[in-house]
């Protein structure tokens, strides 16, 4: 029979574990965000009435019109993508590999509203930021070695950061 202490101690352990679990994800985060490499994937045209709802915009890459489903309808794994000299992505193939075939980027792909997507489908700012963010045309992603691809920043159609970093 297990006593009140016991009890405790077990219910202390696994709060240990699910903050050190929880601290362990945002410190790879943060260490994707800070090191992880700059890839500029162009957005795609939203639907002006859901453009800017409150303190956030709807996002959509252009890169998710080409992703095509694999094989019986399964997602593919990653997008591979070529970089130029300003490091703006072009979609090259998709694949379930690491790491990417020679000169190229793997993205890793989710479902996002029942589409495929290589990033998140908003992005947050603070409350009466709108009309500043409404000139982004690209989206700034920081990838790791795994293809997790964070949104960093949006950027203007010069690539001018827009805002405040995110970085």
């Amino acid at each position: 029979m297990m006593t009140r202490r016991h009890l405790n101690a077990v219910l202390l352990l696994a709060l240990l574990l699910v903050i050190g679990v929880a601290w362990w994800s945002v410190a790879g985060m943060e260490r994707t965000l800070r090191d992880g490499r700059p890839v500029l994937v162009e957005l795609a045209p939203v639907d002006p009435r859901s453009l800017m709802q409150g303190d956030y915009m709807a996002l959509s890459f252009a890169i998710d019109d080409r992703l095509p489903l694999g094989a019986a309808g399964r997602l593919p794994s990653y997008a591979y993508v070529n970089l130029d000299e300003e490091n703006r992505a072009s979609f090259a193939s998709v694949g379930n590999t690491l790491p990417a075939p020679a000169g190229q980027i793997a993205l890793k792909t989710r479902l996002r509203d029942r589409r495929i997507s290589i990033g998140p489908n908003a992005f947050f700012f603070q409350e009466g930021q709108g009309a500043v963010y409404a000139r982004a045309r690209w989206g700034e992603l920081r990838v790791d070695d795994s293809g997790r691809a964070l949104l960093a920043a949006l950027r203007d159609e010069n690539l001018q950061l827009l805002g405040e970093q995110r970085r």
